[in-house]
């Protein structure tokens, strides 16, 4: 089977594209922006030259919110999914995985229930209308051309080689490592869900062979506040770690997802927790630290 990685040597696309190499059950084609720009003119004739009728297609290239929330990132990815369109309209796959995000349930809604694939998209963010434009885009086209969709909503993701160190597990174990500052926004009691990276590679090699079509909520059903993430560090590192706390910019909300959809399609999956995926990405980020003092 055929399966191009869009975003390859992202951070996302990376771990997919390492996990489903080491399977040896596909023909991998992997596709970096070094390759094809796909915020460029005629990239989308370039990219078409490697889909073919039968191929499965992995989508993740984009602009992280954490590069920043503006009209600028937000045109960017415009760009880079309406060139990815008018690819897949040249050449249609048999199928589509692409990586959407919890964000176009609204950052800063408050729900009062889990939030199911059925509940109301609120994007209150320019990376959130961003996605969700993508979404709409993408289903009318492979309506069109009879290309099987999967549209992923995962919430943030974590892990080794992370770069974007952003608010939560990721930003917070760097800073920690570094012994620096870490800035909590009210008591960090907001619940949100936190994905580890490998989890997500390995859901995907089984969505590959599912013959499911529509929006599929990539989340675990539990929840962490980001005072747990503190605690867990604490407990990882064996030391005081620098917290200061501010006011909050905006009320406090919670998140809980469902993950009935996903378990229906991928079966008894057991997520890493929130404590194991933080003692992985720490000695990574330790390793990380030791070769960069070598280097220096």
């Amino acid at each position: 089977m055929k399966v191009v990685i869009i975003g390859n040597t992202g951070f996302i696309g990376n771990s997919i594209y390492n996990y489903l190499g080491k399977t040896k059950e596909y023909d991998l084609i992997g596709i970096s922006k070094n390759e094809i720009d796909l915020s460029g003119e005629k990239s989308s004739i370039a990219l078409s030259k490697y889909l073919t009728a039968d191929c499965i297609v992995v989508m993740c290239a984009g602009v992280k919110k954490q590069l920043g929330d503006n009209l600028d990132t937000f045109e960017r990815n415009s760009a880079i999914i309406n060139n990815f369109c008018r690819a897949i309209s040249l050449v249609p796959p048999k199928k589509i995985i692409f990586f959407s995000s919890a964000s176009v349930y609204g950052e800063d809604v408050d729900y009062d229930e889990k939030i199911y694939e059925k509940t109301p998209v609120q994007p209150k963010t320019y990376y959130g209308i961003a996605k969700y434009t993508a979404e709409r885009l993408l289903k009318k086209i492979c309506t069109e051309n009879e290309t099987e969709l999967v549209i992923l909503r995962p919430p943030l993701i974590y892990g080794k080689n992370d770069r974007s160190r952003g608010y939560g597990p990721t930003g917070f174990t760097y800073k920690a490592i570094h012994n620096e500052e870490i800035i909590l926004w009210g008591d960090g009691t907001e619940y949100r869900e936190f994905v580890y990276v490998e989890d997500v590679s390995k859901i995907i090699s089984r969505l590959i062979n599912s013959d499911h079509n529509g929006v599929v909520n990539l989340v675990s059903g539990r929840s962490y506040n980001f005072q747990q993430i503190l605690d867990s560090l604490s407990g990882i590192i064996g030391s005081g770690i620098k917290v200061k706390e501010r006011e909050r910019t905006k009320a406090k909300v919670d998140h809980h997802y469902s993950n009935k959809v996903l378990n229906d399609l991928v079966g008894d999956f057991k997520f890493t927790s929130l404590e194991s995926g933080l003692a992985d990405m720490y000695q990574s980020l330790i390793t990380l630290k030791k070769e960069e003092q070598l280097n220096n």
